[in-house]
Parts: C-alpha cells; sequence; structure tokens
C-alpha cells in the first residue's frame, strides 16, 4: 500500500473512532434473514399469457433451482397495471404468472404500475364507481396550478388535463390521460379498491397456500411502484407536450394541502426559498406519503417487509441536483418496505455511498436493485457489480429486458453471455462462496452519526478506491 493510502486509511479509521466516542443510538432494523436473495430476469414486454417459453428457458439456461438454496433466479412479470387493468383481469394475471412459478420452480416477481398509466397492454378495464376512467376526473388527476377565477380545477381554462408523458423509448407519447393526484380521498379510494381487490386478494390467497407447502420461496417480491414520481415537464420540449404541459405538475395536491396561490409564496419567503425549490420539497413529501400508503397496503395483508419493494430513481444521488420526476431517494425509505431504486451505470448512476448513508439514518440495512440490466462493459465489471450488490446489502437486483436478445440492454441468451457467465457462479457460490445475507455488512453503524463527519468519511473512502 502507498503512503498516500496509508495516510488515508488512517484518516479513515480515526473518522470511525470519532463516530463510535459520539455515538448513535440507532440500530439495524434486520428483517427476512432466512429469505432468499434474487436475480429477477424481468420479461418487460411479453402479455403474461405469453410468459411460458422465457421461464421455461430460464431454467435450461441456468439450472434448477434448489428450494434449499439462499440464491435463486426469478421471472418477473409487468403487472398487475393497477391504473388501467380491471379487478378480474389483474386477478387473472396473478393467479396464471403463480401457476407458471409452481409448474417450473421459478419464484416470481411483481412490477406493479402505481402512477404512470402508460399501457393497457394488459388490459384496459380499469374504471371508477360511475363507469368512467380515473384519468378524465379533475377530482383524481394532478394539474398545472392553481384554480383560477371561474375555474372549478386548476389549469381547466385549458380543456384538459394535463397529461404524463413516456420517455422510455426515445420518442416521447403522451398516455391516454390525467396524471394520479396522489393525495386526492376520491384516487385513494379508488386506487386502495384496485390493489386490494384485483392484486393483494389474489396474492394473499397464492402466498398463504405456498407457505403452508413450504414453497414460500416462489413469491420473490413486490416492486410496488415505477419509478413514482410527480411530473415536472417545465425544461422539455417533447413534441407530444402542449405548451401548458411544460409546467410542474402537482398543484392539486397542493390545493389539497390547503395551499393557494398568495400562501405558497409567503410560506417560501419565510422559508428564505425560491417558490419553486419551496413547491418541489411540499411535493417531495407528497410522494413519500403516498409510497408509504401503497406499500402499507401489502404489509397490513401480512406481506413481509423484505418482500415489499418501493421504487424510484437513484440518480440525485449521483448528481446532486433533486426535481419530482428525479426526488432525493431517502422519499421511498419507510417501514413497510425494503428501499429500491433504479440503479444501473449506463441508464442511471447512482452513488452507492449516498444510498448507503441515507439508509443507516433511517436504520436499514437492505436495498433492492428495483430496475436494472444485463450490460456492463466487460465480464469483469460485471462481476464487480455482484460483489458490490448480491455480496453486499441487496436484497435483490432486477434485469430489465430478458426479453430482448438484441439492442443495448437486452440478454443474451447464451452460456458465453458474461452476464449469465457471472449469473451462474454466484447461484453456485462460485462468486462469494463465504458470504451469507444473514451476515451482510454492517452499514448501519459504518454510515450513521454526526452527518458532516460521515460525509468526510465517505469522501476519503471515495479518495482510497481512486
Amino acid at each position: 500500500m502507498s503512503l498516500k493510502k496509508r495516510i488515508i486509511s488512517f484518516i479513515i479509521a480515526l473518522i470511525t473512532a470519532l463516530l463510535t466516542l459520539f455515538g448513535t443510538d440507532i440500530t439495524p432494523d434486520i428483517t427476512g434473514e432466512d429469505d432468499p436473495q434474487y436475480v429477477v430476469f424481468m420479461v418487460t414486454n411479453v402479455h403474461y399469457m405469453n410468459l411460458e417459453p422465457y421461464v421455461s428457458q430460464m431454467v435450461e439456461l441456468h439450472g434448477e433451482i434448489d428450494a434449499d438454496s439462499k440464491r435463486m433466479y426469478a421471472f418477473g412479470v409487468v403487472g398487475p397495471m393497477c391504473l388501467t387493468q380491471s379487478v378480474e383481469q389483474m386477478r387473472e394475471e396473478v393467479n396464471h404468472v403463480f401457476a407458471l412459478a409452481e409448474k417450473y420452480n421459478v419464484p416470481v416477481y411483481f412490477q406493479m404500475d402505481d402512477c404512470t398509466n402508460y399501457t393497457d397492454y394488459f388490459g384496459d378495464g380499469a374504471v371508477t364507481k360511475d363507469g368512467n376512467k380515473f384519468y378524465n376526473d379533475p377530482e383524481m388527476c394532478e394539474w398545472i396550478a392553481f384554480p383560477k377565477e371561474g375555474e372549478k380545477w386548476g389549469g381547466e381554462s385549458y380543456g384538459m388535463l394535463p397529461r404524463w408523458h413516456c420517455d422510455w423509448s426515445g420518442v416521447p407519447f403522451a398516455t391516454a390521460g390525467g396524471f394520479p393526484c396522489f393525495n386526492s380521498e376520491k384516487y385513494l379510494e379508488w386506487y386502495k379498491n384496485q390493489v386490494t381487490k384485483g392484486f393483494i386478494e389474489p396474492l394473499t390467497e397464492n402466498y398463504t397456500r405456498l407457505k403452508e407447502e413450504n414453497k414460500a420461496y416462489l413469491f420473490a417480491g413486490i416492486n410496488t411502484g415505477w419509478e413514482t414520481q410527480i411530473p415536472d415537464y417545465s425544461d422539455k420540449d417533447y413534441a407530444s407536450l402542449e405548451d401548458f404541459e411544460k409546467a410542474q405538475y402537482g398543484y392539486h395536491a397542493l390545493h389539497n394541502m390547503g395551499y393557494t396561490e398568495k400562501s405558497l409564496r409567503k410560506e417560501a419567503a419565510k422559508n428564505r426559498m425560491s417558490v419553486r425549490d419551496y413547491t418541489k420539497k411540499l411535493l417531495y413529501s407528497v410522494i413519500a406519503d403516498y409510497i408509504k400508503f401503497t406499500c402499507k397496503l401489502f404489509y397490513d395483508a401480512g406481506i413481509e417487509r423484505h418482500k415489499i419493494i418501493s421504487h424510484i430513481v437513484s440518480l440525485s444521488s449521483h448528481t446532486g441536483e433533486y426535481s419530482t420526476t428525479r426526488p432525493p431517494v431517502d422519499v421511498c425509505i419507510n417501514e413497510y418496505c425494503t428501499p429500491g431504486w433504479t440503479m444501473s451505470p449506463k441508464t442511471c448512476p447512482y452513488d452507492l455511498y449516498e444510498l448507503y448513508l441515507q439508509l443507516a439514518k433511517r436504520g436499514r440495512n437492505e436495498y433492492a436493485n428495483a430496475e436494472g440490466y444485463a450490460h456492463y462493459d466487460d465480464e469483469e465489471t460485471c462481476r464487480k457489480y455482484f460483489e458490490e450488490s448480491l455480496l453486499s446489502n441487496a436484497k435483490l437486483i432486477t434485469v430489465y429486458g430478458y426479453d430482448q436478445e438484441t439492442g443495448t440492454y437486452g440478454y443474451v441468451k447464451s452460456k458465453d453471455f458474461y452476464f449469465v457467465k457471472v449469473v451462474r457462479e454466484w447461484l453456485n457460490y462460485e462468486l462469494g462462496k463465504e458470504y451469507e445475507w444473514k451476515d451482510r455488512p454492517d452499514i448501519v453503524n459504518e454510515y450513521s452519526g454526526w452527518e458532516p463527519l460521515v460525509r468526510l468519511k465517505i469522501k476519503f473512502k471515495k479518495m482510497l478506491e481512486e
């Protein structure tokens, strides 16, 4: 070790000693000690009725699953789409994929839609009590302004509700209608019914039976959000956007919180913040409450916390820049879930130390890569990624694009593909032979304490890695 690295190591040890001396009363909140870790292969663009060939292929490519192992792979399904599918359509999907899981002895993992309303490919039967679509109801959807004189809802004079615009494909397009208002009582009542009747009830029926048969491992978990966010298109110029949609959404939520344009400006000034920044700060709490509300529905139904995964993007940990589409990473951390982030070196860079710090502040010792991909620079980089995550504090990682052979993020169905190699090494304990999930690193003790000192420690740890 060079002299420089010795000095840095000494400084890190000194800071660690100081943090221990001044201490913290945070105790790690540990769950899921005996539950497996998973690599989840997300079959992202295939209807659930056509999943069987992909599940069968997974077994051929990655091997039979040992029911006693603590390392498994799972197949990930799109849905239930709680904003677009009817209760009956969701129930059909849940029961169908659990049958597949049992037939092939491959765990199933769900990717639920909690906000984006981006596709009706898996069913479009969702309606409100009056037989209409939620996204046409101003009471249930977001606005781009407070109501002006003569308006019943903010932006009514524009003649339509602002929409969510999907930019995942590189060619943004607008979805069918409005974006949900996360603190609208009318929306939350409808949404709770959709989730409970269409998803939770068939889920718990299947899961309870599997537990009785000692096959609980066949339920890998639920991703309860689809990068939960409130749109902000104030700096976007998508061709699909109407001029009035080039704005910050969320004013219905603010209206429900009792704000007016005047009171918002007054309170922002009192807090010495711009109106824009203060608006975002308020909306971060709305996002956090909605994520917590969703996760609690599953938790209260008896689903263990380590199988309930929240999901937002992690980009703000890397850039230090925040918005309601890329909120602070802590908004998805609550007592009812395992926090999950989109984490991809290519599509969504992240600062793992920042994630650790936010977890540690809340006594949490685990997270999930709620959206990841299979393509890295080379085999060794991929192996280091597994060491960073599944041989550390990640409960699971997801691999989107399993149904795609080609393209930037396609999954090559070959034993020579480096990701397949590394997955097999991990599954067979050739990688991380001595590692056990129950003995994972204690990031709570490592990164909790007086935050300026913790951040200084992180700075020197990064220098040591350079």
